[in-house]
C-alpha cells in the first residue's frame, strides 16, 4: 500500500467510506448523512486516490466493497468512533443538558424523519440529539438492553413481541393493510391487469423491511396456501439494495408502506403503484395484515423521551397517511 498523507484524509471522506461499506448504496448514504450525491461521489473519488485502490465495485444491486475495503473498514470505523468520542469529550459540559436518543425504524417509513424531527426540536426549543438507523435482526435485543431508545417495526402477531421481555412497551400505530408493487418503470406487468396471479408470474423479491419476525411475506404465504407457483429470486432487507436490484430486471416486489411514494420520487428508473383494493382484500381475507408498532423499554426515564415518542407517532401517521 502506498504511503498515505493523513493530512488529506478528511473525516467526511472516512465517514462516507464507513457508511458506504455498511449500506452499499450512495443514494442511501446521501440521505442518511444529509450530504448531496455529488459530494458523496467526490469524497469517494478522493478516498480512492489517497488509497490508490477502487475500494468499491458497482453492481446491479449497489456498491460492493472489495477485499482492500474490507481491510480499511475496521480501521476507518475506529477513527470515526474516536472522533465522536473526542466531540463528546469536548462538549461534556453541554452534554448535561442535551439528551441523545437512538431510534431504529424501517427506512421506508423513516426517510422523511430527520428533517421533520429537527424542525420539531427547533420549534419546541428542546435539547435533543438523535440518530436514526434501519431496523435489523438485533434491534429488539438492543431495545431490551437500553442501547436503543425507540424502535418502529411491523409484526403480524403482537403476542410474539410481548413474550420477549416484560419491560417492553408495545404501542400499535398503523394497520398495514395496503400493498404497493415496486418494479422497473419499463416492466411488462405495467401493461397488463395487475392481480395477485399476474404478479406471481414474475421473479419475486422478498423484502422484510422493518419486520420484527423476519418471516415469509404475506404474498408468499398467500401463494403457498393457494398453490400458486412463485419464484422467489432473492431476499433483501434494505430498501437501497432492493431498489438497485429491481432496476432493469423482470423482478417485482410488494411492500405494505404507503410512504414508498416519498422515496420513489427521488429514485429514477423505478415505478410504484398501489394494488387495487379488491386484490389487497383477497390476500388479507386469508393472511392476517401486519401492524406497525412502536417499541421501547418501560424503564427509559430520559428527559424528553415521551415528547420524542409522541413526535415520532405523529410523523408515522403523516408518512403513512
Amino acid at each position: 500500500m502506498r504511503d498515505i498523507s493523513f493530512s488529506n484524509l478528511d473525516l467526511l471522506s472516512i465517514n462516507i467510506l464507513v457508511n458506504l461499506y455498511e449500506y452499499k448504496s450512495a443514494t442511501y448514504v446521501s440521505n442518511k448523512l444529509n450530504v448531496p450525491a455529488p459530494k458523496i461521489s467526490r469524497c469517494l473519488k478522493h478516498a480512492r486516490e489517497i488509497f490508490g485502490n477502487e475500494l468499491f465495485i458497482r453492481k446491479k444491486y449497489g456498491l460492493i466493497p472489495n477485499e482492500f475495503a474490507g481491510k480499511v473498514y475496521p480501521i476507518a470505523k475506529q477513527i470515526l468512533e474516536c472522533s465522536n468520542n473526542l466531540q463528546q469529550l469536548n462538549g461534556e459540559v453541554l452534554a448535561e443538558h442535551v439528551h441523545d436518543f437512538e431510534i431504529v425504524a424501517p427506512d421506508l417509513v423513516s426517510f422523511p424523519f430527520p428533517k421533520m424531527l429537527l424542525t420539531s426540536i427547533r420549534d419546541a426549543g428542546k435539547e435533543v440529539n438523535f440518530n436514526i438507523s434501519p431496523w435489523s435482526k438485533s434491534s429488539l435485543k438492543h431495545i431490551v438492553s437500553g442501547d436503543i431508545d425507540i424502535g418502529l417495526c411491523c409484526c403480524k402477531t403482537v403476542a410474539n413481541l410481548e413474550t420477549i421481555d416484560e419491560n417492553l412497551a408495545i404501542v400499535p400505530l398503523e394497520k398495514l393493510n395496503k400493498l404497493f408493487l415496486i418494479c422497473d418503470d419499463d416492466h411488462p406487468i405495467l401493461k397488463e391487469d395487475i392481480t395477485l396471479e399476474s404478479i406471481a408470474k414474475y421473479p419475486y423479491v422478498n423484502s422484510n423491511i422493518g419486520d420484527a419476525e423476519q418471516r415469509l411475506s404475506t404474498f408468499q404465504e398467500y401463494c403457498c396456501i393457494n398453490n400458486i407457483p412463485l419464484n422467489t429470486e432473492m431476499d433483501l432487507n434494505g430498501v437501497s439494495s432492493l431498489f438497485e436490484y429491481l432496476r432493469k430486471t423482470d423482478a417485482v416486489a410488494l411492500l405494505p408502506y404507503s410512504s414508498i411514494y416519498n422515496v420513489i420520487n427521488s429514485t429514477p428508473g423505478l415505478h410504484a403503484c398501489q394494488l387495487a383494493k379488491v386484490e389487497s382484500e383477497r390476500l388479507y381475507m386469508e393472511i392476517k395484515a401486519p401492524t406497525l408498532y412502536m417499541i421501547y423499554n418501560r424503564n427509559n426515564h430520559k428527559m424528553n423521551f415521551h415528547w420524542l415518542s409522541d413526535r415520532l407517532q405523529d410523523l408515522v401517521h403523516t408518512a403513512l397517511h
